[in-house]
């Protein structure tokens, strides 16, 4: 539809001019192929377009527009005039189609058509073989003749190409391709490609690969693989270990083997016994399986088959090999019937043995005294269960006293090589046993009911020996029967109860032999204690303070029992009766009676009295209670005496009394008086919002039918503190005293229950007492600032504190303000002005106005107001006379009066006419930030007009200044300004301009201030100080013209100079060999062990440069010819333990000081005064005269530079290939030493130059003065550099030469406030700071030093940085 509408859309055409020649194609499109997403153009150029072109797609016109509308991923492009390419971003498989570039005919011109395909390619899906997974393998049987496998690779556009591989090789024949739509009407294609295998047993391991090709891939292929697994059976299974008839005997330990060869896969291999699957873990090796199978045989195994089974899926049932097992195993057991029993003499006993299963049979064999005897018959065999059999034998033997105790003996064996069975039997005669005897207890005795007893009865002799038996009564009981010997005993053990008492215990004695049984008797006597007892009263229902019996009868006792009485379980106190007697009772024992007299108290009430019956010979009793119910009057429970309460508050008190009957009345009394304050409800005391009126004494009276009591007690109520007597205000004069009183009351009073303060004020000038409920605060020397609010404060700790703040108002007179701009007023004829008079003081002022004498009254020419005080602490007052319709009699001088209870003032205000403001005066610096000034100033008399303010700033050294119109309030006394947009550590000056209409006026002293330095705020920063105003005029231009023609000339002279010196230095340095490339020169002091000296060891007769800085020797001994060595002379240890050799250098008429390091400020030097540096040779040339000049020096060994961990500063000669590139390196050679540069001799690359190094004299002076940094002596220079990319220390030579691992940063100046004070510095300190030279034991001060100053202290000054810097 949307190609339609652009059909539609497009009737205006475009048209192209017609040229003279006839339109033709100059590129007609071409067929293309693009993988679906990406963009593509189809190009087509008409050369002399005369008619009108528009594409087409697949027969439907795109339209004329070159957006073509409707189409958004299409339009045309046009590179050139004659190109019309069609642009597809994005395609899609829709875009699969022909297009076709047309151009309409126009006149003498044909019609154009150019004809090209899109194919648009998608890639298909990841190829499938139909029912197989990728990599899986497909089990065949080789019964199967073949075998068919389908690949389709789905969804691509054009159709895939399809492959198939066996084992990475092709297979092309038997393989049928196939191509169809994966729906109807969708130009997605699958392709499908179809095998057939044969002969399937020569194809087992292949490996079918199915693999997918198209041009959407960029030359990749997609593929999947199946392998095939052709299945065989294995072969028939094979036992070892074992083999038919073979003997083997139970306990032996079997091994046996089956295996099964070939098949696959290779078989599983299992053992069953009897049918019943016992082993089934096999092991493999590529060709056969085989299952061991290990036991230990049992007589169980006699006659089991074992049966090995091999099988897998290629076998339809398992294959199978199986032995039968013969095994030995001996009888267990021999058992031996008769004989058992005595047998009286002259009876035959017959005795057979049986042996346990066997196999083979077992032999029987019997004995007796060491013979064997005959059997009376043949064995006999019965056969049992796997496979063996039952041997028995007998033999028969007349009894005589012979043959009592005699042992016969059966022995049954297997075979001789099998463990012998055993039985015996001893044969014994009857004879009865010896009459039983009783032990354990005798008639005197007696035992305890429930106690634990014992009797032993005993028989001795009989054969067999006797059977004992006992008896209570004639009632059997069960006993425990030992034999020891020929003596049997039997013991009974028996719990007795106290129906035993006087039973008789029978114990007899029988065996076989005996016609009736052999007995003992014994009669027993239990004691007993009662099991229980009966208490009773009289009368049933006692009275308080009426007599009442309690008796009590126990039950059976033996012996009779003793009755004692206890109240509530007190067993600490029996109370003894009366007994009356006993009287027999059961069990043959008697019954007590006792009873007990009391007269009950309330007390008494609900209390429990036990009986207790107690067998006094066995310590056993019993105990029965009987709980009393007396009737009493009212008894208060313990309550309390004393009620503290709060006021308004509420609370129950617990008042109860207990009595019988219960009903008890409760009565309040206060005073004697019935009172009802309170409520008593049910012995509770309900008390309800408290007041004080309600505290006192009080009593509650309790009464029922019985009686009445009263309880005793004290309300007391406690209420808050509060204040009742207070000063609202207080007044007093300045530097007297005042006194404000607070009075409080409340319950309880404590001490200091009211106290005074005033927060942000200074209590050390009061003094506060408390007495009689007042407190008293007294305020000493009063101040006008003391005016103000103290705090009464009542507490008692009972509620919430009250406060009342009471007014104290000091009276004083401070004047009027006669500041500059109220001194003047100003107007013109017929104004009106207003004249201000302000004072200051309390109470409130008040203003009087005169004019000369004469008071001033409000009418028609003048208007007086005045301020009223706002509250009682307003200090300011204010009164305004106003002069209406100016005329020149108004014109003079007025004054104003000011007056209070503490004095008077008055001040003249001159009334004139208008003129110019008075200049703005005490300009003040209030503040500074990095980019800001802050002041203020006070205005001055405005002239009698409106007057505005402009400020005028300069920055020093600048010849800009800067002017700006503020805005401020102008009726304010003081005005504050602030400057911004300023820079960073400059001074500016400042002035402040007035101006009205009729000028301006500004302050003859200037004001100068400095921004800060760093980000914080400079408050109150004494750089800023009043300047002289200079006049306003220009300089003159003849003076700049003149300042600049000497500038010029100085610095051409400066020029030439710096010229001459560097030639003559370099030819001097030619001479000697050394060269000085620099400004500066560092060098190291040696350490403790001195591994790097700054001078040769020992003097030589070689003369050379040792060290210069800005200067050489030479130029340094025109500054020190005046320098005269003294023969004072001494030797001081630095602070790395370095003995230093100082000397007391003479300069003229001054002596310097000899010490090695510079003193501090506590001794005398200022710290700034100007000196110069020196280096002194070390001890070893003490004997050789000192020479300023270079020449004549002691001489330096090559000094190398510092490249590389392993080699040093100086004198190393180590190999190294560290370098040092100098991050403040300049052109040419200056910096320090190039990435090039090594010692020796070799060429070096600098910049675009080549030159030699090979320079065997070369001093660390030249290396030195590779180094660009700026001069030392340029006193500007203050900025700090960046810091270096290699090191985070340049004092690794001064600490330790050898470990340090990081070479000497480059020089630059540092002030010493730079240097960090826990002797880590990250930069040496500059030549100009104090601190580069304090310590160095070679270097004396120069008085005549006319350099940068030393700005920083002597003080936390580096010990150990031994750099000397020559200036």
């Amino acid at each position: 539809m949307k190609e339609l509408i652009s059909v539609v859309v497009g009737t205006l055409a475009l048209y192209i001019p017609v040229s003279q020649c006839a339109q033709e194609f100059e590129q007609r499109p071409a067929n293309k192929s693009i993988i679906q997403g990406q963009n593509v153009m189809l190009e087509c150029s008409v050369r002399d377009l005369a008619g009108v072109l528009q594409w087409s797609k697949g027969g439907i016109l795109l339209g004329l527009d070159p957006s073509l509308p409707g189409f958004s991923r299409y339009s045309i492009v046009r590179n050139t005039p004659s190109q019309y390419n069609l642009l597809i971003e994005n395609t899609k498989l829709v875009d699969d189609s022909y297009y076709e570039c047309q151009v309409s005919p126009e006149t003498d011109n044909p019609a154009l058509k150019a004809r090209a395909y899109l194919t648009v390619q998608v890639p298909p899906e990841q190829p499938e073989i139909l029912g197989y997974a990728n990599a899986s393998t497909i089990a065949l049987s080789p019964d199967e003749n073949q075998l068919t496998m389908t690949c389709e690779v789905r969804r691509g556009h054009p159709a895939a190409t399809i492959e198939w591989y066996r084992n990475g090789n092709l297979v092309t024949e038997n393989v049928r391709t196939s191509n169809e739509p994966v729906s109807g009407g969708s130009k997605l294609m699958t392709a499908r490609s179809i095998i057939t295998i044969t002969n399937i047993a020569d194809h087992h391991n292949s490996i079918y690969m199915c693999r997918a090709k198209h041009d959407a891939l960029n030359k990749n292929w997609m593929q999947t693989f199946v392998k095939l697994n052709v299945l065989s059976p294995p072969g028939v299974p094979e036992i070892t270990g074992y083999s038919s008839g073979q003997v083997i005997r139970e306990g032996d330990t079997l091994r046996l083997l089956c295996v099964s060869k070939g098949g696959n896969p290779l078989p599983q291999v299992k053992w069953f016994r009897n049918n019943v699957e016992v082993d089934i873990s096999h092991t493999t090796d590529p060709a056969q399986s085989m299952n061991e199978y290990l036991f230990s045989v049992r007589r169980e195994d006699n006659g089991a088959v074992y049966r090995c089974e091999a099988s897998n899926t290629a076998t339809s049932a398992p294959l199978t090999a199986e032995v039968t097992l013969n095994v030995y195993f001996p009888p267990q057991t021999a058992t031996i019937t008769g004989g058992g029993s005595p047998v009286k003499a002259g009876q035959q006993v017959t005795l057979t043995c049986q042996s346990s299963l066997s196999n083979p049979k077992a032999v029987i064999t019997w004995y007796s005294r060491g013979k064997i005897i005959t059997a009376n018959s043949d064995p006999t065999y019965t056969p049992g269960s796997n496979g063996g059999f039952t041997s028995r034998s007998s033999v028969t033997v007349t009894m005589s006293e012979q043959e009592n105790n005699a042992m016969y003996i059966c022995n049954a064996v297997s075979d001789n090589r099998a463990p012998v069975a055993t039985a015996n039997v001893t044969l014994s005669v009857l004879y009865p046993p010896g009459a039983p005897t009783i032990e354990g207890y005798s008639e005197s005795d007696h035992v305890v009911a429930g106690k634990a007893a014992r009797m032993t009865c005993k028989s001795v002799g009989g054969n067999p020996t006797a059977t004992l038996k006992w008896f209570k009564g004639n009632q059997p009981l069960v006993s425990v029967s030992s034999t020891s010997g020929n003596m049997v005993t039997s013991e009974l053990p028996f719990l007795p109860t106290p129906g035993d008492n006087n039973a008789i215990y029978k114990c007899e004695a029988s065996n076989s032999a005996t016609s009736s049984p052999l007995t003992a008797l014994v009669k027993l006597t239990v004691y007993f204690a009662p099991e229980g007892v009966n208490v009773s009263m009289s009368p049933s229902q006692p009275v308080s303070g009426q007599p009442l019996r309690l008796s009590c009868v126990s039950e059976s006792s033996n012996p009779p029992a003793t009755i004692v009485w206890i109240k509530n379980h007190d067993q600490s106190r029996e109370l003894r009766g009366v007994t009356e007697g006993t009287v027999p009772a059961s069990n043959g024992g008697s019954s007590t009676t006792n009873y007990l007299n009391i007269r009950p108290s309330a007390n008494d009430h609900n209390a429990t009295y036990y009986c207790k019956a107690k067998n006094e010979y066995i310590n056993k009793s019993v105990s029965d209670g009987l709980r009393i119910s007396i009737q009493f009057g009212p008894v208060f429970q313990p309550s309390v005496s004393l009620i503290e309460m709060i006021e308004g508050e509420s609370k129950t008190v617990d008042m109860k009394a207990v009595a019988n009957p219960t009903s008890i009345t409760y009565t309040l009394y206060k005073g004697g008086q019935q009172s009802s304050s309170f409520t008593p409800n049910s012995g509770k005391l309900r008390i309800s919002n408290i007041q004080r009126g309600q505290a006192g004494n009080y009593s509650l009276k309790a009464s029922n039918s019985i009686g009445s009591a009263y309880h005793y007690f004290q309300v007391k109520v406690k209420f808050p503190a509060e204040i009742i007597r207070f000063q609202e205000t207080v007044y007093a004069n300045e530097r007297e005293s005042a006194s404000i009183i607070c009075g409080v009351n409340g319950n309880p009073t404590v001490d200091n229950m009211a106290v005074w303060s005033r927060p942000g004020f200074d209590m050390s000038k009061t003094k506060q007492v408390y007495r009689n409920g007042e407190s008293q605060i007294m305020i000493y020397d009063l101040e006008r600032s003391d005016s103000g609010k103290f705090i009464c404060t009542a507490d008692n700790q009972v509620a919430q504190p009250q406060t009342k703040k009471a007014n104290l108002v000091v009276k004083y007179f401070a004047g009027i303000d006669k500041s500059r701009q109220y001194a003047k007023a100003g107007g013109k004829h017929g104004d009106t002005v207003t004249l201000v008079c302000k004072a200051e003081g309390t109470p409130e002022m008040q203003f009087t106005w005169l004019k000369e004498d004469t008071e001033l009254q409000s009418n028609s020419k003048y208007a007086i107001s005045s301020t009223s005080a706002a509250n009682i602490f307003d200090t300011k007052f204010k009164s305004r006379l106003t002069v209406r319709s100016i005329a020149k009699a108004d014109y003079g001088t007025y004054t104003c009066k000011a007056t209070n209870d503490r004095g008077e003032d008055q001040f003249n205000i001159r009334l004139n006419g208008t003129s110019k403001p008075d200049p703005p005066y005490d300009l003040t610096f209030v503040n500074s930030t990095k980019d800001s000034i802050t002041f203020s100033w006070k205005p001055g008399f405005n002239g009698g007009l409106d007057q505005e303010f402009r400020i005028q700033y300069q920055r020093k050294g600048s010849k800009s200044v800067t002017t700006k119109s503020i805005d401020v309030d102008k009726s304010v006394d003081k005005i504050v300004m602030t400057i911004k947009g300023l820079e960073l550590g400059h001074e500016y000056k400042i002035d402040v301009l007035a101006i009205n209409e009729l000028g301006e006026m500004w302050d003859e002293q200037q004001f100068s201030a400095k921004t800060a330095v760093s980000n914080g705020a400079n408050p109150g920063d004494s750089s800023a100080t009043p300047a002289t105003r200079q006049s306003g005029d220009d300089t003159p231009v003849m003076i700049i013209l003149v300042v600049c023609i000497v500038g010029i000339c100085l610095l051409a002279l400066n020029i030439a100079l710096i010229f001459f010196f560097v030639r003559r230095r370099r030819k001097r340095m030619g001479h000697s060999g050394t060269s000085n490339h620099s400004n500066a020169l560092e060098l190291y002091a040696p350490g403790k062990e001195n591994t790097y000296p700054m001078y040769p060891k020992t003097p030589s007769d070689e003369y050379h440069s040792y060290g210069t800085y800005e200067k050489n020797m030479d130029d340094l001994s025109d500054d020190f010819r005046n320098y005269e060595p003294s023969d004072q002379k001494s030797t001081s240890t630095h602070s790395s333990n370095i003995q230093c050799t100082c000397y007391t250098v003479k300069l003229s008429s001054r002596v310097n000081r000899g010490s090695c390091c510079l003193p501090p400020e506590s001794s005398g030097s200022s710290g700034d005064e100007d000196v110069k540096r020196v280096f002194l040779p070390p001890p070893a040339y003490s004997n050789r005269p000192y020479s300023p000049n270079k020449l004549d020096s002691p001489p330096l060994s090559t000094h190398k530079a510092y490249l590389s961990d392993s080699r040093s500063y100086i004198d190393d000669d180590r190999e190294g290939s560290w370098q040092y590139e100098d991050p403040y390196k300049m052109k040419g050679r200056k910096g320090t030493f190039d990435p090039q540069y090594d010692m020796g001799s070799q060429t070096v690359i600098d910049d675009d130059r080549y030159y030699d190094e090979t320079r065997p004299k070369q001093s660390i002076t030249d290396l030195s003065e590779r180094s660009s940094r700026p001069p030392s002596r340029s006193v500007n220079y203050r900025t700090t550099p960046p810091p270096p990319p290699v090191r985070s220390s340049s004092k690794g030579a001064a600490i330790n030469y050898v470990n340090h691992t990081a070479p000497p940063l480059p020089d630059r100046n540092y002030d010493a406030d730079e240097i960090q004070q826990n002797y880590n510095p990250r930069y040496t300190p500059s030549p100009g700071s104090i601190a580069s030279f304090s310590n160095n034991p070679n270097v004396i001060t120069n008085p005549n030093y006319d350099g940068p100053s030393m700005r920083a202290s002597r003080t936390n000054i580096v010990p150990d940085d031994m750099r000397g810097h020559l200036v």
